[in-house]
């Protein structure tokens, strides 16, 4: 039996709702007669009656290679239980240790809760079995989604921008949240609360409502339990931004080499590793820094910096086109003449004196009781980072420019385009790592990422699909494609005329994932809302400018029409790498049918040739597969995998582009192994969607409400 996404059913329900005296209940829970014989291995961790076709196997060398301090990957599809294996084989090395920690990475708040509820499972397990032993874990979230101070919420600021604003207000005295922790922290009452807390599984909202009851910092009483916790759950930037990281392992009091990383969904590290070390700045970044230093009355030369780069951007802007490739030294040595400094080293101190005088500029703000907006900081970094990387090829500079409501905007934007320079401290320096992934494809990821020379030994585990072969098919159609020159209104209705007999004999909910919103907006125009609705189903959009709230909207709209008496289901129109095609689920008949139209490639951009050519010096002959092919079908290969999100799911799988099986070795397994190639034809295709989708309607309404009442 499965409760959610890929996890096993815990054997009894938990309290949703924590207060005082649930947390001494749960607390309380784990105080029962020490077992016989001491927990051995990861089968004492494991919660459930049995284990799934592979799992203990799998298991099992997972945790010997944690053991052994080895880089470790699982490569899992959905319904094979990736958390539950994680935890189950890293627990055991971790409880040996006092000070060893577990830090548990993933991208969103529905996974950082998957991994509290299924430590959870484990700890009600040895309550059942007669294990004392408690297991303190505890999940994270940023500054501004844990602070209730009506400032912080409203600015909604960059982290390190929220952090001087939440600092002003506790050194003015001016949070009550913060005020009332500090006075309750030095009761006798309060350390004992703590104990309870940090020995059970936490969600980060659980402790937000926790922390609610007595008006005290939810933000700062994490960071209080944190050093006592087993288990850390928290987003990427956590462990890989090394500013970020530096504090947080000075805050749960050990190194890199005391924790076990895990990462889930790890196929999005490189892309997310590279963003980190990237630089951007604006021209309103720089009209903001420029005000801030003629109120404080800074020096003539740093204005005048600030100013000759606003005006350079301002001169550029209406001659700059999406992105453009500058020459650094050139550019440096124009920045030199503008500002009559004579050397780099004359530059380089002119930066020293301007972040001087931002931090004098942040502080005088603090003091005053004003907003510690720092417009200065971006402005060194992005230049010292420039600087120090003059002769680097695994950087790109350039001019980017954009159109929005205001209307075009032109940036200066230096682009890392080598991960390692952010992931090599981890895969080299802690204990052990475990990369998890369902589309993951490995010998990519191992070589972009060095895991080759990080000192250690790889395993790579591979598991097979636990679902049966006949709950999946997947089909590629001839002729229809979204290659550049064949983006035309005539192929558009040709794909149009085939979604017809697709969405009409899907018994409930369809996903249409594009290769980009040109391709969505193609369709749109030619009809998509109205065929969807000759067949009797709504149609739904996701936009580009949609705010994440927009788009909560819409996606609970579009389940709601699984079960809807008005409409014989719904059809989500979006793209593929877009937050509903990898970080949404749709079980059940959330989404029986997913249909990908043409593959994902990335525009060609000047930033995207230089990864290419980046890559192809360091793998001959390889660099188009690791910046250009494996990144679009990664993005396919997560969309696919929208439907099947259950042991019992059946998903039809459509490939609306010929070129996909040029692709095929980039495909994850489970695709290929159902993979068919069939000619564009409506009536076939009406045959193969009536026959994949034979089951009675009635079973199918039943796995969904059930689904429902578990969710």
């Amino acid at each position: 039996m499965i409760i959610d996404n890929e996890e096993q059913k815990p054997n009894s329900k938990t309290n949703r709702i924590i207060t005082k005296d649930s947390v001494k209940m749960r607390a309380n829970q784990n105080s029962f007669r020490p077992s016989e014989e001491p927990i051995l291995g990861f089968r004492d961790f494991f919660p459930y009656p049995e284990f799934r076709p592979n799992q203990e196997r799998v298991i099992g060398q997972l945790s010997e290679s944690i053991a052994l301090g080895k880089n470790s990957i699982l490569i899992a599809t959905n319904g094979t239980g990736k958390t539950i294996m994680a935890l189950s084989a890293a627990l055991p090395i971790a409880m040996k240790d006092k000070k060893r920690k577990i830090l548990f990475c993933s991208r969103t708040f529905t996974q950082n809760a998957r991994v509290i509820q299924e430590t959870r499972s484990i700890t009600q397990h040895f309550a059942r079995i007669g294990i004392s032993q408690t297991i303190g874990a505890l999940s994270l979230r940023g500054r501004n989604e844990m602070c209730p101070h009506k400032t912080i919420q409203r600015l909604q600021l960059p982290p390190s921008e929220s952090m001087s604003v939440c600092s002003q207000l506790r050194k003015n005295k001016r949070c009550h949240y913060f005020n009332n922790l500090l006075k309750k922290r030095k009761t006798a009452h309060f350390q004992e609360e703590m104990k309870n807390l940090a020995s059970i599984p936490l969600d980060a909202q659980e402790l937000i409502e926790f922390a609610e009851q007595d008006d005290l910092c939810p933000y700062f009483l994490s960071k209080f339990l944190m050093e006592n916790e087993k288990i850390i759950v928290c987003n990427y930037q956590w462990v890989f931004e090394p500013n970020i990281r530096e504090n947080f392992l000075e805050t749960i009091g050990c190194e890199l080499s005391d924790c076990i990383i895990i990462m889930d969904e790890c196929h999005n590290l490189p892309e997310m590793a590279n963003g980190i070390n990237s630089y951007r700045i604006t021209p309103f970044t720089l009209r903001q820094a420029i005000k801030d230093l003629e109120l404080t009355r800074a020096t003539y030369n740093l204005i005048n910096f600030v100013k000759f780069c606003r005006d350079l951007l301002s001169k550029l802007k209406d001659r700059i086109e999406d992105e453009t490739k500058f020459d650094v030294p050139k550019f440096i040595q124009n920045i030199l003449n503008g500002n009559h400094l004579k050397s780099l080293r004359e530059l380089k101190d002119l930066l020293d004196d301007l972040r001087e005088y931002g931090e004098a500029i942040n502080q005088e703000k603090i003091d005053q009781g004003r907003t510690p907006r720092d417009y200065i900081a971006p402005i060194v970094s992005y230049f010292t980072k420039l600087i120090q990387t003059i002769d680097d090829p695994a950087y790109f500079s350039c001019f980017t420019s954009k159109y929005s409501k205001r209307g075009k905007t032109i940036a200066l934007e230096l682009k890392c385009l080598s991960p390692r320079y952010i992931t090599d401290p981890i895969f080299k320096e802690s204990f052990a790592t475990l990369s998890l992934s369902g589309t993951l494809h490995p010998y990519t990821y191992t070589h972009l990422l060095g895991l080759h020379e990080s000192g250690k030994t790889l395993k790579i585990v591979k598991m097979s699909p636990p679902f049966p072969k006949e709950n999946v098919k997947v089909l590629i159609t001839k002729y229809l494609t979204t290659r550049g020159e064949d983006r035309t209104p005539t192929m558009f209705r040709d794909i149009l005329s085939a979604l017809v007999p697709i969405i009409r004999n899907t018994p409930k909910n369809v996903g249409v994932f594009c290769a980009s919103y040109e391709v969505v907006e193609g369709l749109w125009r030619e009809g998509f809302a109205d065929i969807v609705k000759k067949c009797k189903k709504k149609p739904f959009r996701e936009e580009k400018e949609m705010t994440a709230s927009d788009n909560d909207i819409l996606l609970e709209q579009f389940k709601e029409c699984s079960h809807h008496e008005k409409f014989d289901g719904g059809v989500l129109l979006g793209v593929c790498g877009g937050r509903n095609s990898e970080g949404e689920d749709f079980p059940g008949d959330f989404m029986n049918t997913v249909v990908i139209v043409g593959i994902p490639f990335q525009r060609p951009t000047p930033s995207g040739n230089a990864k290419i050519a980046y890559y192809n010096k360091i793998f001959p002959g390889q660099g188009r597969d690791f910046g250009y092919t494996v990144p679009a079908m990664q993005r396919s290969n997560q969309a696919c995998g929208r439907p099947i999100r259950k042991m019992d799911d059946k998903g039809l799988i459509i490939l609306m582009d010929f070129r996909f099986r040029h692709y095929r070795n980039f495909l994850s397994d489970w695709i290929k192994r159902e993979m068919r190639l069939i000619p564009f034809n409506l009536q076939l295709l009406e045959q193969e969607v009536k026959s994949f989708f034979s089951v009675p309607l009635y079973n199918r309404r039943y796995r969904t409400e059930n689904y429902l009442k578990k969710s």
